[in-house]
């Protein structure tokens, strides 16, 4: 039975020896009907779940469409895992995949599902990610300047942290649908994006170039922050010194938004 309401929608057929040999049916509901109520209930439970995890893209695409992008996700990814949180992981590459070929490049119409899909789903991640909640001291304690001066500290990027390189500004977008009101249309335009939890709050924050890759080589190199400076210099095009100017002015910012935690 198990197997069967798992498959999917069980097709309502005359007759089928295997079926009636574990359901009993009646003249009114054959035992083929009455299995197929449960695995409907199954895929409309499924459903339910993609619409809580992915609330804004149904909004702006419409009820309609949704459910014919995530009916064509469940058939083509059904679930492997005993929690239903996993069930939308692949969801924003199912989009990405199966757009309308072909792309006619990043930031145009049939690309929105799955850059907000991906930014939905790094939202949720942060939400239940170990973040920076009861475990950093308080930022304020540390000033910036003896953090970049020192040449062994570090500054861990916590788990909640999700970043994105995004076809669309969803700024207007997530605001929109915050206030309780239709979600805006994005703007199409390359966008750095920081996902990050503080005070067990998730928040989208746009980055420039150089902080992008200074918190990228953070995370990658356990939170050195002397070599992410070289990093973000080499990568975003600025000298060194005008790289630490900037943390100077922004490292206060990022500690308060939960983006970095002190180790000390």
């Amino acid at each position: 039975m198990q197997d069967r309401v798992t498959a999917g929608i069980w097709p309502a057929a005359t007759e089928d020896p295997e079926t009636r040999a574990i359901v009993v049916g009646s003249r009114s509901l054959p035992a083929e009907k009455r299995l197929g109520i449960y695995a409907s209930s199954y895929v409309a439970r499924l459903a339910e779940c993609m619409r809580a995890e992915f609330p804004i893209l149904r909004q702006l695409i419409g009820e309609q469409v949704f459910n014919l992008f995530v009916g064509g996700y469940l058939s083509a990814c059904p679930p492997a895992s005993f929690s239903l949180y996993r069930l939308g992981a692949g969801f924003a590459e199912y989009l990405e995949v199966t757009r309308p070929k072909p792309h006619s490049g990043p930031g145009t119409p049939e690309a929105l599902p799955a850059s907000l899909a991906r930014l939905e789903r790094a939202m949720a991640d942060a939400d239940r990610a170990e973040g920076p909640e009861n475990k950093a001291p308080d930022p304020t304690s540390f000033g910036a300047i003896s953090i970049l001066s020192d040449p062994g500290s570090h500054l861990p990027v916590p788990e909640s942290v999700k970043l994105l390189r995004l076809d669309f500004d969803f700024t207007e977008t997530l605001l929109s649908a915050r206030r309780g009101e239709p979600p805006t249309l994005p703007v199409p335009k390359d966008t750095l994006v920081a996902v990050a939890r503080a005070r067990y709050r998730v928040q989208a924050h746009q980055l420039e170039s150089w902080a992008f890759a200074w918190l990228a080589a953070l995370a990658e190199n356990g939170g050195d922050v002397r070599a992410a400076i070289d990093v973000a210099a080499q990568e975003s095009g600025r000298n060194r010194e005008r790289v630490l100017a900037d943390l100077l002015v922004w490292l206060p910012a990022a500690m308060e938004r939960g983006l970095v935690t002190c180790s000390q």
